[in-house]
């Protein structure tokens, strides 16, 4: 059951990102965090509902509080600019750099160990992130008619590195309040709270609100419910199985965007034997770390 959950998990990840690229073409200005993350609060709210609630501890949540402002705000939002950019598949093939990124923030914060296989595998994940880069940016870039900025891979490098700081955070968070399922709702309301506050700040919320209730975004709507899902499952895949083994599973999240991509973004996902290169050397990497 548990290799299902994170399977899963990683599979509608994949989904949403791809289901986020299509709602993209209908709406051109909205990345659709707004929407997504609102959904997630209603999902994640109906499960958190009906889990055990721990003893109360403030600073676990916190730090949980903080992990959904980082992750889902910080780390959604240039993903999912990503994924406008570069495209759902290679915007994929870089979140799955999140565990470097949360073994280099562990190491910091947690005190985690890091062994020479851990760091021959994190190089492993940035030798095919710029294998990535280098084939498909700007005009040097070895593959003719596709001319991506360097700028576009560099706010898709950021997302992961958001998301490993909010891994980092959340086991902290865990540690101290024991709920995955009510940890991840607090998460997700704080960044709808963050959300809203900024474009109360920047007068665009009435704006927001109306656009959002008028005419409403449903690929967004579906990708906030297949995120809430992926959450769940990977949440649910650690009562199962160790930490290590639910990594490895959400790393096949890159080879699920590549193929959905094909199946659903025909004509607008250009994959290759590049890509399928550098995410499969990116995901070595990533086995190779979580296998220590």
């Amino acid at each position: 059951m548990g290799f299902i959950f994170g399977i899963g998990s990683a599979f509608f990840f994949a989904l949403s990102s791809v289901l986020v690229r299509i709602g993209h073409r209908h709406r051109a200005s909205d990345d659709g965090v707004l929407m997504t993350v609102a959904v997630n609060v209603l999902v994640l709210g109906l499960a958190a509902s009906f889990a055990v609630r721990p003893p109360w501890n403030s600073a676990g949540v916190t730090a949980l509080l903080v992990a959904g402002v980082v992750g889902s705000v910080l780390g959604r939002s240039f993903n999912l600019r990503a994924v406008r950019l570069i495209g759902a598949t290679r915007a994929s093939a870089f979140i799955t750099g999140t565990p470097v990124a949360a073994a280099i923030v562990g190491w910091i914060v947690l005190a985690e160990s890091l062994s020479l296989i851990e760091a021959f595998g994190g190089l492993l994940v940035i030798g095919g992130l710029l294998w990535l880069v280098r084939l498909r940016a700007g005009a040097a870039g070895a593959l003719t008619g596709e001319k991506v900025p360097v700028g576009f891979y560099v706010i898709a490098a950021l997302a992961p590195m958001f998301f490993g700081t909010a891994f980092v955070l959340r086991k902290w968070g865990l540690q101290r309040f024991d709920s995955s399922i009510i940890g991840a709702f607090l998460g997700a309301a704080a960044a709808l709270a963050v959300l809203m506050s900024v474009d109360v700040l920047r007068g665009a919320i009435r704006q927001r609100v109306a656009a959002n209730v008028h005419s409403i975004p449903w690929w967004f709507v579906a990708a906030g419910v297949t995120t809430s899902i992926a959450l769940l499952s990977q949440f649910s895949a650690f009562g199962y199985l160790p930490a290590w083994v639910v990594g490895i599973l959400q790393a096949t999240q890159g080879i699920w965007a590549i193929g959905l991509g094909m199946l659903f973004l025909k004509g607008d996902e250009h994959v290759d034997w590049h890509l399928m290169g550098s995410v499969v050397l990116v995901v070595s990497g990533v086995v190779l770390i979580a296998v220590q």
